[in-house]
């Protein structure tokens, strides 16, 4: 009687954790719908380390990338980026440490400059903003 009251007891405390997982997976497919083969797989892996915020530096902002993408998961690629980076609402850098808040303040110049590019343009406007470092 105690094994079972013990398995009970186990699976009621594991049970929100297992369905916020199953969550987290169907978001990811939905996320990755446009991949095949192990592109989808290395794309879902990759969005559940995404979504998993127990272990982020910044909660609060590892939460908002979620909401973020479960808004915008029917759309791919570059149009995808644009709605979850329009979704995430931007980090006050002054509340960050010296070296945090200096990076912090390089990301969003880069955005600034490069948010209107697409593609490969885009890719060549973040490494010259970036090798300027």
């Amino acid at each position: 009687m105690m094994i079972f009251v013990g398995a009970l007891m186990a699976s009621i405390f594991c049970l929100p954790a297992m369905a916020q997982t199953a969550q987290d997976r169907e978001l990811a497919q939905k996320i990755c719908a446009d991949q095949t083969g192990s592109s989808f797989k290395i794309c879902v892996n990759q969005q559940l380390r995404n979504f998993d915020c127990s272990n982020a530096g910044n909660r609060q902002q590892c939460e908002a990338r979620k909401r973020a993408s479960q808004q915008c998961a029917g759309l791919f690629g570059w149009d995808f980026r644009q709605c979850t980076q329009r979704m995430i609402p931007e980090v006050d850098c002054s509340t960050l440490r010296a070296r945090d808040r200096q990076q912090c303040e390089l990301n969003q110049s880069a955005y600034v400059a490069c948010s209107s590019k697409s593609g490969e343009e885009h890719m060549n406007c973040l490494r010259r903003h970036f090798s300027g470092q």
